[in-house]
């Protein structure tokens, strides 16, 4: 454990640049960043949500948001979603319809297994004793219901 600070710390939009390009880059998690540049909290616990939180910002915002001040973000935010590109849009609508598909043929093929499980149970009934109009089949008798 490292010494309790009694201060909170203020990072720098540099040094928040170079913990995002360095998890990035090495494929660091988030811990090991934290540990790696002395990230911790007043309690003396790992800090790992700090860097977590850099990263989301990065790619979101990209770099420009580590060199704003909380007053010029929060006046005039950069918002710039994600927007997929058109061959994944294409290929993600194809398999919408895929399985758009394969559910059509799933609900129709279990219908007909319930309709003909369901007609099976109502033409045949278990008796216990033989009859005329009876068939033995695995040692259980039944009798035709008509």
């Amino acid at each position: 454990m490292k010494d309790k600070k009694k201060k909170n710390r203020l990072w720098s939009g540099e040094f928040k640049l170079k913990v995002v390009l360095d998890i990035i880059e090495n494929e660091l998690s988030y811990s090991q960043a934290a540990r790696k540049y002395d990230m911790y909290l007043s309690s003396g616990s790992l800090n790992d949500t700090l860097p977590a939180r850099w990263v989301y910002q990065f790619r979101l915002y990209g770099k420009e948001r580590f060199f704003q001040t909380p007053k010029d973000y929060r006046k005039n935010p950069i918002r710039q979603f994600h927007k997929a590109s058109k061959e994944v849009e294409e290929s993600l609508e194809l398999k919408v319809k895929h399985l758009e598909m394969e559910l059509g043929y799933t609900r129709k093929t279990f219908t007909i297994f319930r309709k003909r499980d369901f007609n099976a149970s109502r033409c045949w009934t278990k008796i216990n004793a033989c009859s005329k109009t009876s068939t033995k089949r695995s040692g259980l008798v039944f009798q035709r219901v008509t």
